[in-house]
């Protein structure tokens, strides 16, 4: 039997696709792994029958431990499988022939499990039975466990524990082929697979965080379960929620990233609980939804250090709402100078407010409470403001319509925002593929045809912040001014990277990309365009999922309206 020893521990890189008893068909899986050695002997014997028998759900009382000491193999003979009880047999998994009917067409990504078994070794029994290859050699194949049995080849592994099925063994003198037992083994496939429940996003991060309280390290931890740093990391972060939060998570089926995600919002229940809804409507969704999420933390974050700062510097600071009903500082004069902060410091009307729906994060804007009483004057008509004009206030109902009309066009530029950033960063994943979307040539010249102005400015390189900001969100470059490129080798539709023909319909996208999404900002669900609502639709053709403000955008495309909504900020 082949063992393995200290001096053979470095990895060897190798294909998974475990050899297999001559005649038989191979196992193969879809990705390239390393193969581990654990730097020390494998001996049958590594763990007791007993604890293999209790993983696999077998009494003790009907396991026995094939031993194949004195033959040097780890093969039962087929003369002591001629009972039908089941037994609890060490095998090489090298040795081991595959199911033809094998109800897997892939065995996937090995390298974690291969990981895990290199640490922990099989931890629960592979299912076999008795089996003569085509040139006679007496074995055994796998009827349950192809996926363990590859991994333990890949991770050095020379003998794992199976449970020997004698009772589901073939009838060789069968004239149909025993297609009835074929059909059993088949059956057990299907019933180990199907009624196999995996572990929740929720319990694999308590069991996580169970082997991080006992003192294992986080690398120990990642090693012995095959889980990654990164995994093992996103696992002890949701590990950190409380348990309503926990039990919502694991009863809306969130995957562990998107556990994570919403993690790191476990202190704002109102966004833990929209990014759960969210994942239930989709990735596409909870991608939206945790833009929003983050865009709206970091807002939060900025004002509460702009508020800290400015109270402890003694400033008056008023709510947004009263701030807003305030005149601004920008919009005064005094003795027919414009009022500057510096100007307006002594005044008792002088306050501040912050105002969350700034371009650039929140700003602070400088008020005057009551201008008129401290003789301030209209900045752009110079006239007096008057003193008395509690006549002219609006009514409660008009206050509180205005209120509720600003908070809504507030809301819908954030929610354009987070729009557009969830979907520049997904565009940009498009714009790597190796091949263009089947639609995407038609569109980018249907769009050079219908759009001939914005491909214009694009194409001009002239001097564009959203243009930048829209080179750099979508991961290409955008033409440039011909005085900063007179010198440089001319610009090519890809800038000169040499690339197949089958990307150029990629790089004429990424041309029409870029130039539309210049065109795209916070405000833009405001007055939509027919020509953004056609670039939102392809985008939904190519697997993009709409946030409910483009869908707006694409509605009002379809049915326009004569008045545009007010702009608020």
């Amino acid at each position: 039997m082949p063992t393995t020893t200290p001096g053979d521990s470095t990895p060897t890189e190798t294909t998974a696709t475990p050899p297999s008893i001559e005649g038989e068909p191979a196992m193969t899986t879809t990705t390239t792994v390393t193969a581990l050695h654990t730097g020390r002997e494998t001996t049958p014997e590594e763990p007791s029958a007993a604890e293999n028998a209790r993983s696999a759900g077998i009494e003790q009382r009907e396991t026995g431990h094939v031993d194949p000491a004195g033959t040097g193999s780890a093969r039962a003979s087929t003369a002591d499988d001629s009972g039908r009880a089941h037994r609890l047999v060490w095998l090489d998994p090298r040795g081991l022939a595959v199911h033809p009917r094998n109800i897997r067409d892939d065995l996937g990504d090995l390298s974690g499990l291969a990981d895990s078994i290199a640490a922990q070794g099989v931890l629960e029994a592979l299912t076999v039975i008795p089996h003569v290859a085509a040139d006679g050699t007496p074995g055994h194949q796998i009827v349950a466990g192809h996926r363990r049995a590859a991994a333990a080849i890949l991770a050095g592994r020379t003998t794992v524990p199976c449970v020997l099925r004698p009772d589901l063994a073939l009838d060789g003198t069968a004239v149909d082929g025993d297609r009835a037992a074929q059909a059993g083994h088949v059956g057990a496939m299907l019933a180990e697979n199907l009624h196999r429940q995996g572990l929740s996003a929720v319990e694999e991060a308590r069991g996580v965080q169970v082997m991080l309280d006992l003192g294992v390290p986080l690398t120990k931890v990642a090693k012995s379960t095959g889980l990654g740093r990164k995994r093992v990391a996103k696992a002890a972060g949701v590990a950190r929620l409380d348990a309503d939060t926990a039990a919502a998570v694991a009863d809306a089926g969130l995957t562990l990233d998107q556990a994570a995600a919403v993690a790191v919002y476990a202190d704002d229940p109102d966004t833990t609980a929209a990014l759960i809804a969210a994942a239930g409507e989709g990735p596409g969704q909870f991608a939206h939804a945790l833009t929003r999420a983050k865009q709206a933390k970091q807002e939060a974050e900025q004002a509460a250090a702009l508020l800290a700062e400015l109270t402890v510097a003694g400033r008056t600071v008023l709510d947004e709402d009263t701030g807003r009903s305030c005149t601004r500082l920008t919009d005064l004069q005094h003795d027919g100078q414009p009022l500057t902060t510096d100007d307006h410091a002594g005044c008792p009307g002088s306050a501040v407010y912050v105002n969350t729906s700034g371009w650039q994060g929140p700003p602070v804007v400088e008020v005057c409470t009551d201008p008129a009483g401290n003789g301030h004057r209209d900045r752009w008509t110079a006239t007096a403001l008057p003193a008395g004009t509690a006549a002219e206030e609006p009514s409660e109902d008009e206050r509180e319509a205005a209120s509720a009309e600003r908070r809504a066009t507030i809301e819908n530029n954030k929610a354009m925002a987070a729009a557009n950033e969830t979907r520049r960063e997904w565009i940009k994943g498009l714009l790597q593929r190796k091949t263009a979307p089947k639609a995407a040539l038609r569109f980018a010249v249907e769009t050079m045809a219908a759009e001939p102005r914005a491909l214009s400015r694009w194409l001009s390189g002239q001097p564009n912040r959203a243009q930048d900001s829209a080179a750099v969100d979508l991961g290409i470059d955008a033409p440039g001014q011909w005085w900063a490129t007179r010198d440089k080798p001319a610009l090519t539709l890809t800038s000169g990277e040499q690339v197949p023909d089958a990307r150029l319909a990629v790089a004429l996208l990424a041309h029409v990309a870029g130039a539309i999404e210049s065109g795209l900002h916070r405000q833009s669900w405001r007055n939509p365009g027919a020509g953004d609502a056609r670039w939102l639709r392809f985008l939904v053709s190519c697997g993009y999922t709409l946030a409910d403000i483009e869908q707006q955008i694409v509605d009002a495309a379809d049915h326009p309206t004569a008045d545009a909504a007010p702009d608020a900020t």
